[in-house]
């Protein structure tokens, strides 16, 4: 995913702008340098629960939002891996999560968790 850092928070955490939205999380490398576009990879640790914090969605859309303290996300279920793993397009990327039970392939979902549970890592393409 292709990102451009927008500001800091603190020590650890960042604004960021997507095709797919803005957000905010957590830096996992060097110092960032604001207003520079990266390539990262985003990883989310943290275990959804169904009707808690994921639900099926109604729209077919991707996106990535900041609300109220949350990070919101949109995105196809591409597949239901062992473990309540699920393999997830977002957008043009590919993220996984976990979740509580079993899932519908092909369906869009809407989840949410905390700033501090997203972590971006640049990658070198």
């Amino acid at each position: 995913m292709k990102i451009t850092l927008k500001g800091k928070i603190d020590e650890n955490l960042v604004k960021f702008e997507s095709d797919l939205g803005y957000g905010v999380a957590i830096w996992g490398n060097n110092k960032p340098l604001l207003n520079t576009s990266y390539n990262i990879e985003l990883e989310i640790d943290d275990f959804f629960e169904w009707g808690k914090n994921i639900t099926l969605e109604k729209n077919h859309e991707f996106s990535i939002n900041f609300i109220n303290n949350n990070m919101i996300f949109k995105a196809k279920v591409i597949s239901c891996e062992d473990g309540g793993i699920l393999v997830l397009s977002l957008g043009k990327d590919i993220i996984f999560i976990e979740t509580s039970d079993t899932c519908v392939i092909d369906s869009y979902i809407s989840f949410f968790t905390t700033p501090d549970n997203v972590m971006l890592y640049p990658i070198g393409l």
